[in-house]
């Protein structure tokens, strides 16, 4: 299989990179530095004999996103991890005035699996990385930007999640998508060990001590995205290993 992940320089999507890769497919490393994206290239070509891909893709520009996809416009892929994600401490704008958060984690991840997804070869698959914190939003109206006075960090995320996980609901009941047997699926990892943790506040040495140890292994979190990648079933969000918690679930709109 040829497989673009998106955030793969990231703590769990390296990981979702050398998983692929050690399957033996074909890998497309999306990231935003190049320098980051050929070193993990590098090391991954080292252990794995097989160098990928990569395309450089910045999820908060609309633009990059575009120059991506005219990049891989010669290529067939039988599958997309979106796994890239933001939750931003500070408000942050583009220039056509959407917040950064939901930019790079909703507006651009739309926009990317929108233009790619004509070239995904039937029976292929589309995985969008969600979080429990989605539910902080239950069944209602969604704004799909947030002003300043509304921002928050936790809960401009929480959105995010709330809306590309209500997307890939949406297409995963797309009849057209189901006449090509392609997949649509979500990844919940859980609460993963990663900087995205860090809050930039005086409680995260403290939040180093005393919580992080319990918190699931960026390697977990990528079996996670995998085994959503190669179920046979579509319209399920499947969970990290948390005690007896079903591994999936049907997705939610």
């Amino acid at each position: 299989m040829k497989i673009l992940i998106t955030g793969a320089t990231g703590a769990i999507g390296k990981e979702i990179a050398c998983l692929l890769a050690s399957k033996g497919h074909d890998i497309i490393l999306g990231c935003r530095s190049k320098k980051k994206g050929e070193i993990l290239a590098e090391e991954i070509e080292f252990i794995y004999g097989k160098r990928p891909g990569i395309v450089i893709i910045d999820l908060s520009d609309a633009s990059s996103v575009s120059r991506a996809s005219n990049h891989l416009s010669g290529e067939c892929l039988d599958a997309i991890i979106n796994n890239a994600g933001v939750m931003n401490g500070k408000y942050i704008l583009d220039g056509d005035g959407h917040e950064d958060t939901l930019n790079v984690n909703y507006h651009n991840t739309r926009l990317l699996t929108e233009l790619l997804i004509d070239r995904i070869n039937d029976g292929g698959a589309v995985v969008f990385t969600t979080s429990a914190t989605r539910r902080w939003y239950p069944f209602q109206r969604l704004n799909d930007d947030i002003p300043e006075s509304k921002f928050g960090r936790l809960k401009t995320y929480a959105l995010s999640k709330k809306l590309i996980t209500r997307y890939a609901a949406a297409i995963a009941s797309d009849k057209d998508l189901q006449k090509r047997s392609i997949r649509i699926n979500c990844a919940d990892p859980g609460v993963v060990d990663t900087p995205m943790l860090s809050m930039g506040r005086w409680f995260d040495r403290l939040t180093d001590i005393f919580f992080r140890p319990f918190c699931l292994k960026p390697s977990t979190a990528a079996k996670t995205s995998v085994r959503a990648l190669e179920s046979p079933k579509s319209g399920y969000i499947f969970l990290s290993p948390l005690g007896k918690t079903r591994n999936k679930k049907k997705l939610d709109l």
